[in-house]
């Protein structure tokens, strides 16, 4: 489990994807559960998945696998120019979460069938974002 070296900084996650014609909503909960842990997902007009959390560990594995593939750099990145005051987010790809396996991508037409979106509320972002993806 992922421990801050700090007291936690208090986060709200959403986590947010359409669900297509040809995906049924239990495989979209299943690849969002495989990536977000300790998420309450609900399903929204019948063809959209929300995901809701207050807690860091909820990140986990995006924080591990980010740092085995080497990618900080680039979510960094986007984390940065998606920032608007205490909020920022980014996308991953809903093909490879099914697989359970993070990865980052900064257009929504790098997923064929909709990216996952993750927003996240902090009130110490700057302090967050060090946490998550550090300079390096």
């Amino acid at each position: 489990m992922i421990r801050w070296s700090l007291p936690v900084p208090q986060i709200k996650l959403k986590v947010e994807t359409y669900i297509n014609p040809s995906e049924s909503a239990e495989k979209i909960i299943s690849a969002i559960n495989n990536i977000i842990n300790k998420c309450s997902i609900d399903l929204r007009h019948g063809d959209r998945v929300v995901g809701r959390s207050s807690e860091s560990e909820t990140l986990g594995t995006i924080y591990e696998q980010i740092r085995s593939r080497a990618a900080m750099g680039v979510l960094r990145k986007i984390l940065l120019n998606n920032r608007n005051a205490h909020t920022t987010w980014f996308f991953l790809n809903k093909q490879a979460a099914s697989a359970g396996v993070v990865v980052v991508i900064e257009d929504e037409q790098e997923s064929p069938l909709g990216p996952i979106k993750v927003t996240i509320n902090c009130e110490e972002l700057d302090r967050f974002i060090d946490w998550l993806v550090p300079a390096e």
